[in-house]
């Protein structure tokens, strides 16, 4: 089945091959490149999801020659961050880029033989329960020193990079953590593989639990040759896509239970959490579906002009796209998920909480609106949720009425600050998946100062 997909050519001609796909701010898509000759800059695509063949390349010396796993900023500023998992010497691999124009990068240090094999972001509530606010970090898997990489991401740039040591003989390769529901405490986990040069002799899934030091090792159901490669965890379960033999795995998070679906010949890259709450993987074969509890055996979409499947993420369209190395192409596959207004056939946006109703003119507040997105009865993380402001004075701490925010490790968004301006007003605050489904929304009553 091929129906449905649309693949973009990026232009990258014979040098570069796309790798991983991510949503930056505005809801642009940002691809990162592995740079496929021997010398030579890096390179990162902007692409608009409205109209793909709007193109913008940064192309140019600063940005290292493989790139991989981008986010956008937390904090809503207009840059993305990537992993360099293989930069040269002396060249730092955690990398953030402003979306203005030049593109200016900057670099974060780590020592000078370190890769960055990954990159996930990792939320924290803090304060009290009347003042939802949050803090966000970096998560990277560094193999050669055999640490995950914990940076600080505040508004005057990053921090101190905390490094959790793992104590075990493994190649690390991808990084995941879960999250409590008091919002703050942590579970990591890390997959972890074999590796001849330097020499690491096991395979698999790695977990450090809150207020521990090591690290627990838990093999995978197919044999101490099972190959782990990316990692992602929702609220119910760790999924592992893995080789030797070629499958997605689910492990239950109550029972610590695998459940495994055979590939075949397919071999099985980065994966995804869809708006209806299925795990989508990309691989050598296509595209996979699975249901979130696993129960069926999934489906497969395969390309339409060959090639294979490596990156992949929901777009701020709701649309799935993934990344095709083999033919330098974005795909994009349609969701089909409702118009806004209808009922939605796949989940639904609500409110979790909203402490200020009312605000002065010229005042801002912090955290206007938690919302939370739930598909088949969990919150689902990873999904780009549009957040806007109706109003006539009142913006978002960066002048901006719209921004689209990933859900956290809980399935939630916290709205941005809201500036007043001094205008008195009822704005309007709404927050749901684009267009695709209704909004869910709340009053912020703004009166004079």
């Amino acid at each position: 089945m091929t129906e449905g997909i649309t693949e973009y050519t990026l232009g990258l001609g014979t040098t570069f091959a796309p790798h991983s796909v991510g949503v930056g701010n505005a809801g642009k898509l940002w691809v990162t490149t592995s740079n496929t000759a021997t010398t030579g800059s890096g390179c990162v695509v902007r692409v608009n999801p409205l109209r793909p063949s709007e193109l913008s390349r940064a192309d140019h010396s600063h940005i290292p020659r493989l790139t991989a796993g981008i986010i956008k900023d937390p904090l809503g500023a207009a840059k993305v961050w990537f992993a360099a998992p293989a930069p040269p010497a002396q060249e730092d691999p955690i990398v953030s880029m402003l979306t203005t124009a030049g593109y200016p990068v900057t670099f974060y240090p780590l020592e000078n033989d370190a890769k960055a094999e990954s990159i996930e972001l990792e939320t924290t509530k803090v304060g009290g329960a009347g003042t939802p606010t949050y803090e966000y970090s970096l998560l990277f898997a560094e193999p050669v020193h055999k640490y995950v990489g914990v940076l600080p991401i505040t508004q005057s740039g990053a921090g101190q990079v905390e490094k959790m040591s793992v104590e075990h003989n493994t190649w690390l390769w991808d990084v995941a953590v879960s999250t409590d529901t008091d919002g703050k405490t942590h579970t990591y986990w890390v997959t972890g593989q074999t590796n001849s040069n330097p020499s690491r002799t096991m395979n698999g899934l790695f977990k450090r639990a809150p207020r521990q030091n090591n690290w627990e090792h838990i093999p995978l159901p197919g044999g101490p040759g099972q190959k782990p490669y990316y990692v992602k965890v929702d609220t119910e379960a760790v999924w592992v896509t893995a080789t030797n033999p070629n499958q997605v795995l689910r492990l239950n998070l109550n029972t610590l239970r695998w459940k495994e679906r055979n590939l075949g010949s397919a071999i099985p890259q980065e994966l995804t959490f869809t708006p209806n709450g299925e795990v989508w993987v990309a691989s050598s074969m296509g595209i996979h579906i699975f249901d979130g509890q696993m129960e069926e055996e999934g489906t497969i979409i395969q390309l339409p002009s060959g090639g294979k499947a490596k990156g992949i993420c929901v777009g701020s369209d709701g649309n799935i796209w993934y990344t095709n190395p083999d033919r330098k192409t974005l795909g994009k596959y349609v969701t089909g998920l409702a118009v806004l207004g209808a009922p939605s056939r796949t989940g639904r946006t609500q409110v979790v909480s909203h402490v200020e109703t009312v605000l002065h003119a010229k005042e801002h507040v912090d955290a206007p609106l938690v919302a939370e997105y739930v598909a088949d009865g969990r919150p689902i993380p990873g999904i780009p949720l549009t957040c806007r402001i109706e109003a006539e004075g009142a913006t978002f701490d960066d002048n901006t009425r719209e921004r689209v925010i990933l859900t956290d490790q809980r399935g939630r968004v916290c709205l941005p600050p809201v500036y007043a301006g001094d205008t008195e007003e009822e704005a309007i605050l709404s927050v749901g998946l684009g267009g695709t489904e209704p909004h869910a929304t709340t009053k912020l009553h703004i009166r004079p100062a």
